[in-house]
């Protein structure tokens, strides 16, 4: 084991270190958790919102039954947009 009192400059150092691993333990992001999709929303209830102009709940109901994210879905419900010829 080293002496810590024959070298002085050692304590910041180690204060410093074991602080920043601390705080690298504490603040890690975790991966955001995945919603389990759900099997149960058909595409049906998704064009059914998309054509009453509820693209918000269509995104909502996408995101349920994939599990994606607000990006992707959004892009997703897009396209469906697109392929169902609806303006919105």
């Amino acid at each position: 084991m080293m002496d810590l009192t024959a070298y002085p400059w050692t304590w910041p150092i180690l204060t410093f270190v074991i602080g920043f691993q601390l705080a690298r333990m504490i603040y890690r992001r975790t991966d955001t958790p995945t919603i389990a999709p759900r099997r149960d929303i058909s595409d049906n209830e998704i064009d059914a919102a998309l054509r009453a102009r509820q693209t918000i709940e269509a995104i909502k109901l996408y995101r349920q039954r994939t599990g994606c994210g607000l990006k992707e879905s959004r892009a997703a419900i897009q396209t469906r947009v697109a392929q169902l010829d609806i303006t919105l």
